[in-house]
Formats: C-alpha cells, sequence, structure tokens
C-alpha cells in the first residue's frame, strides 16, 4: 500500500470513529432532562443529609417545570424539599439551615442573603454551572428564632429546550 493511500485510510478511519464518538455522545431534550432530574434529586439527598439532629424529613417534591405553553418554551426540573428540626431544640431551624448553607459554599455554590429575609425567617440564594457551564440554583429558607422548626429548600437545573 502507498503511502498516500495508508494516509487517506487512516484519516477516514479517524474522521468515521470521530462521528460515531459524536453521535453517541448527543444528548436528546428528554435525555437532558433526565440527567438534571436525577441531578436535581442528587443534590437535594446530599443536602437532607447534612441536616444534624433528630429531623423530620418531608415528602420531597419533584418536578417539571416550565416557561410557559408556547412549543418554544424552555423547562428545567425542581426539587422542593422540607423539613421540622426535633421540637424542643433550640434554634434548630438555624442549625440546620446554616449547616445547609455551609454544605453549599464547601461544594462551590456561590451564596447570597437575599431581600426575602425578614426577622423571623432567612432566605439565602445559592448559583453555581456546571461542568456544561449550564447555571444551577437552590434556594434556601429557613426559621430564625429559639422555636424555629421549620427549613426547606428547592434545587432548580438549568433550562433546557422543551422535549
Amino acid at each position: 500500500m502507498t503511502r498516500n493511500r495508508r494516509i487517506t485510510r487512516g484519516l477516514a478511519t479517524l474522521l468515521v470513529a470521530s462521528l460515531i464518538t459524536l453521535g453517541g455522545c448527543a444528548m436528546t431534550v428528554d435525555s437532558k432532562i433526565e440527567h438534571y432530574q436525577r441531578e436535581a434529586q442528587t443534590i437535594a439527598g446530599e443536602l437532607v443529609a447534612v441536616v444534624p439532629g433528630n429531623t423530620e424529613v418531608l415528602p420531597w417534591d419533584s418536578s417539571l417545570g416550565t416557561g410557559g405553553g408556547t412549543p418554544d418554551a424552555e423547562v428545567w426540573w425542581q426539587v422542593s424539599q422540607a423539613m421540622n428540626t426535633a421540637e424542643g431544640l433550640a434554634g434548630g431551624a438555624s442549625t440546620a439551615g446554616e449547616a445547609i448553607a455551609e454544605r453549599l459554599r464547601t461544594d462551590g455554590w456561590d451564596g447570597a442573603q437575599l431581600d426575602r429575609s425578614d426577622a423571623t425567617r432567612a432566605v439565602y440564594g445559592f448559583n453555581r454551572d456546571d461542568e456544561a457551564g449550564d447555571g444551577w440554583y437552590v434556594e434556601l429558607r429557613y426559621r430564625l428564632g429559639e422555636q424555629g422548626r421549620g427549613v426547606d429548600f428547592i434545587v432548580v437545573s438549568p433550562t433546557t429546550p422543551k422535549p
């Protein structure tokens, strides 16, 4: 076989292999939202795991959010989680909320207290980009004060075109 033929055959093989690889890596909208669903549920589970003490973890709500009824509307996956810290645990909600906030910061989330905070509750928003550069959001809310027991958060995936 001549040198030119070997080069041509080698380039053709490389091209076919590249096309197969790229075709196999393409993520459909359905698989992307399924990936977001799994990731949102994983994040929620990791945040619940850091809550100290005897905490009542209520069933979570995991659902598809939509930006409207138009065909080109974007969708996202969201997981809402509510918890009640043990009755009689002084400052229980604050302790749990601060543990969740610390976990988010440790995991690379940027967060800040939101204007909706007041004397009875703290509200924080956290943002982080994933490997693809898509933005995730977590909103954390908890009751303040000695008798505060309620803690909840919502994990929101990046948006993607409607399937």
